[in-house]
């Protein structure tokens, strides 16, 4: 399989899929966002992001996100990622951005990139610690950002280990 052909990069939403893990959905859970793709947002293209705010969050509007998880170790971003961490994660924030420039002219539009092996791009990173800010404020526990940063570790070894079962098991069928 070809690194970036259609099979290579659907492939990962496949195995995820096929075991019940989806992260989008357990990092919308997690802040208590909507957790299906708005059906009402698609951009005339056909561009959906994976969700959007129910109420406006900045200046009167919502906001719409994407989540992407890049690989870290990926032949794609190993080039970026060995000279300096969270490349990966800059570069999937920069082509969502340009994915979804003026498709969604209404929303403020966030793409939540978090590398595999953890890093952030700065944006999500912002994001992140405004929202558990919020939460912090609501709860009164000051140390929301850590359990949200402790959550998102656990779902990315979660991800991380169904990613690595599903490569062994494929290397096993081949090699029969």
């Amino acid at each position: 399989m070809r690194a970036g052909s259609k099979q290579a990069v659907d492939r990962p939403n496949t195995i995820l899929k096929r075991n019940g893990f989806v992260l989008e959905d357990k990092i919308e859970f997690f802040f208590d966002l909507r957790r299906t793709e708005p059906s009402g947002i698609s951009a005339l293209d056909g561009k959906r992001p994976d969700g959007c705010t129910l109420i406006p969050w900045r200046a009167g509007r919502c906001l719409a996100w994407d989540v992407t998880v890049p690989g870290t170790l990926a032949e794609r971003y190993v080039h970026l990622t060995s000279k300096e961490s969270g490349l990966a994660a800059t570069r999937a924030s920069d082509e969502k951005f340009k994915k979804y420039e003026g498709a969604l002219p209404s929303m403020d539009f966030l793409p939540v990139c978090i590398e595999v092996l953890g890093p952030m791009d700065n944006n999500t990173s912002i994001f992140f610690k405004k929202i558990c800010k919020m939460i912090s404020g609501r709860s009164g526990d000051g140390r929301e950002l850590f359990f949200a940063m402790n959550h998102i570790s656990c779902l990315l070894q979660r991800f991380l280990r169904v990613c690595v079962t599903e490569n062994v098991q494929l290397n096993a069928d081949v090699s029969e």
